[in-house]
């Protein structure tokens, strides 16, 4: 590593001290060496994939030559990723990220890094979704651009705000996690390791209604776990799942249910697309109107579908029986002697509770004429631990100024932080973005006065 370029967050003994230490070590890369692997650099760049861990005590030390200068030098989280030649498509370095903290997730410092190197004709994994380097499969966009297609068409003739389509991710990486290496999806995220994920990432959407654009961006920035949610239940039967009001759900089961309170989004539809020939699987999701109240839009939806999705256009549609999730999420699998999905959903409306579209309006309207008028100053009491603080901030100042507030009183330098918000529903939802701490304060804040819980790392 000696006369290689290097940068610094802060001057002091101990990163010096680590960047010696690399200065002294070499590693032997070719394909035919037995002993590539011993180190994270080596690894990446022989296998053209990023590896990482929140800590670097996660690693064997046969794993991690550095291990004990890391520690000794009170470092944690790590990050190794492969540096591509955009032109000639070739692993032509690994850049390293060492961190002072235990960090869960590294995406936005990927995105960051990708940003940076692609100024310089150099590309690096995204923050969300590994880059594929390969020729596009020709067969496999005709089928995307087909399904985009059909998003469009249905959103067109039924006045559907947003539709997106879902599908296993198939990008890996490496990552330390309890003194093994292993496989994980590409999202950075400690949530994903060791789990089958699914992603929207270079897939298909359609959006009628601009104001959507912040709720399709989270859906592409996150990944699921395929258990989860509609769209998890879809892939695993096969079949169709329809929810009234997804906003009901858990953050476990749904975990973009914020993002979704936040765009007002509540009724959606989501049913099984496989590609015959290329034997992929896909989950069509649908958003639909708020004023949705019974099953009859969605069994004209699925017709529209049948109807653009012809046996010769190479794609199955999902006919297994739909379950319909109700308000308070008892599941129930409606079960008709049809095998047609349409007539499943026609045969289903008893099963449906819905809110009152009307009062789901004024409430709507009430919470968002709330958040507009956020100007006045708020104290909110921190739970940390078992230690508990108050802090005075405007809204307007943002998360930023809170968390740094947080950091200062509870003396937590260094540490990342997460803040949550207990719902109507008991759930505690994190504040991830200052639209977030907006609507918490105006939906469960009294007399100006705001209860968090704050996890750090």
């Amino acid at each position: 590593m000696d006369y290689q370029p290097f940068g610094v967050g802060v001057l002091d003994a101990e990163l010096s001290s680590y960047r010696q230490d690399s200065e002294g070590r070499s590693f032997v890369v070719d394909k035919d060496y037995e002993e590539g692997d011993r180190s994270p650099a080596a690894r990446v760049y022989r296998r053209g994939l990023p590896e990482w861990t929140p800590d670097v005590t996660n690693y064997m030390p046969k794993h991690f030559p550095q291990q004990e200068c890391a520690i000794r030098c009170n470092l944690h989280g790590y990050l190794a990723l492969p540096v591509f030649d955009s032109n000639i498509q070739l692993c032509v370095g690994v850049l390293e990220l060492l961190m002072s903290s235990k960090y869960i997730s590294y995406s936005y410092e990927v995105q960051q890094v990708h940003n940076a190197l692609e100024t310089q004709n150099l590309i690096s994994p995204q923050g969300f979704a590994f880059p594929s380097f390969d020729v596009p499969n020709e067969s496999r966009q005709n089928n995307l651009d087909k399904i985009h297609g059909i998003l469009k068409k249905a959103c067109e003739i039924h006045s559907l705000p947003l539709a997106q389509t879902w599908a296993v991710s198939q990008h890996t990486s490496f990552v330390s996690h309890e003194n093994a290496i292993v496989k994980s999806c590409s999202s950075f995220d400690t949530r994903c390791v060791g789990k089958v994920c699914m992603s929207t990432t270079d897939l298909p959407f359609y959006v009628r209604d601009m104001s959507l654009w912040p709720f399709l961006k989270a859906c592409r920035e996150r990944h699921l776990d395929r258990s989860c949610g509609l769209v998890g239940k879809v892939l695993l039967s096969r079949g169709s799942c329809f929810c009234g009001d997804v906003t009901k759900l858990s953050e476990a089961e749904y975990p973009l249910i914020h993002n979704a309170r936040m765009n007002r989004l509540t009724s959606s539809f989501a049913i099984y697309l496989c590609s015959v020939e290329a034997d992929d699987d896909y989950v069509l999701e649908f958003y639909l109107p708020p004023d949705i109240r019974d099953s009859g839009q969605v069994s004209n939806l699925v017709q529209t579908l049948k109807q653009n999705i012809p046996m010769s256009s190479g794609f199955e549609l999902g006919d297994k029986p739909c379950t319909v999730l109700s308000v308070n999420m008892e599941p129930d699998v409606i079960q008709t002697s049809s095998d047609s999905v349409a007539d499943n959903f026609m045969s289903s409306d008893s099963e449906l509770t819905m809110a009152n579209p009307t009062n789901l309006s004024i409430e709507i309207t009430s919470k968002r004429r709330k958040i507009e008028s956020l100007t006045e100053m708020v104290t909110a009491e921190i739970s940390h631990n078992s230690n508990k603080k108050k802090i005075r901030f405007s809204v307007s100042m943002g998360l930023a100024y809170l968390e740094n507030e947080v950091l200062r009183s509870f003396e937590l330098k260094g540490k990342k932080l997460r803040l949550k918000y207990m719902d109507e529903d008991g759930d505690l939802i994190l504040i991830a973005s200052d639209e977030d701490l907006m609507y918490a304060v105006a939906t469960t804040g009294t007399n100006n006065n705001i209860n968090l819980t704050c996890l750090s790392d």
